[in-house]
């Protein structure tokens, strides 16, 4: 029963963060280590700006500036997917899975991602899962083994001539970088697509309906990734994230490049634009409208209190 996914006997992985969890009101600091790909380089003193409320992303230079590989542009006949049942997915859980992971990435010019990402039951939320799949695998990274060592994937994440393929990549964008200091340059969105070729939903679900003729189970979109082991329904949800996606893209890019060759550069741009999205911390509000503010939290739980519930309310809060 994968309701058993949301209880609350799983253990707390933070505590075993190497990197200590900040949920101060302190502006967040840019993980990044080391910049690979760079145009520009990348340095940060953080003494030199404590007073600053937030940090410029690091790779804004080279998302703005990038020159889109020549395959990418074209019109050309769809790569097929295998079929899922036909494959397995590589589970990368140790430094050398990952280590042989990134040499296959090394051979690819195009790459599927998608995140699984947990905030139920944390302040600031943190990724659990990582799904990577090229043409031939399906690679599922344990986010919560590997969380310090996630920064390799920079290496291809920020490489310019490496398409990556997210589908509603928002949220992925701002995790990569809070969790991992990891940053995405050349980005290829396809939500951005589906919006522009006015298609009647956005989601993935159909998406998968539509091209690959693939009905999405989405009983597990809020389970509970911070279970270990995963079980083998999950493990086939997240894989079916990014397994077809792909192909996805190579559909929608001929036909937006039917429909105006100007549309495929515009779906480009607006996912440029979300790739330059920085994480900032949600800060407590005091007077309660803002992001982190009690009234947001009284509309999540679809709470209302009378005067004096909400004036108890407020001094917890302010404990």
């Amino acid at each position: 029963d994968f309701r058993f996914l949301y209880g609350n006997a799983i253990g707390r992985p933070q505590l075993k963060f190497k990197d200590k969890v900040d949920n101060s009101s302190a502006p967040f600091i840019p993980k990044l280590v080391e910049k690979p790909n760079a145009l520009v380089p990348w340095e940060i003193n953080v003494r030199e700006n404590k007073d600053i409320l937030f940090y410029p992303h690091p790779y804004e230079y080279e998302i703005k500036n990038i020159i889109y590989p020549a395959f990418m542009l074209e019109d050309k006949e769809p790569i097929p997917y295998s079929p899922i049942m036909d494959s397995s997915h590589i589970w990368v859980e140790t430094l050398e899975d990952l280590k042989a992971m990134c040499e296959k990435l090394e051979n690819n010019n195009e790459i599927a991602i998608d995140l699984e990402h947990h905030d139920y039951r944390s302040y600031q939320g943190f990724t659990c899962l990582l799904q990577i799949s090229t043409r031939d695998d399906d690679f599922i990274v344990d986010a919560l083994a590997l969380r310090n060592s996630l920064q390799i994937l920079n290496q291809y994440f920020t490489n310019p001539n490496i398409v990556k393929v997210f589908h509603g990549a928002e949220f992925d964008i701002i995790w990569l970088q809070k969790d991992f200091g990891v940053y995405i340059v050349n980005l290829f969105d396809t939500f951005h697509a589906a919006t522009l070729l006015e298609l009647p939903q956005k989601s993935l679900a159909y998406l998968l309906k539509h091209y690959c003729e693939v009905e999405a189970d989405k009983k597990y979109q809020l389970a509970d990734w911070r279970i270990r082991p995963i079980p083998s329904e999950m493990l086939y949800y997240a894989r079916s994230d990014t397994h077809y996606l792909l192909y996805i893209c190579d559909r929608m890019r001929n036909e937006l490049i039917a429909k105006s060759e100007n549309l495929l550069r515009v779906t480009l741009e607006r996912s440029a634009e979300t790739s330059l999205k920085t994480y900032k911390k949600i800060v407590y509000d005091e007077d309660g409208e803002g992001p982190g503010g009690y009234m947001r939290l009284q509309a999540k739980w679809k709470t209302s209190f009378d005067y004096q519930q909400v004036s108890l309310y407020i001094y917890i809060l302010n404990l």
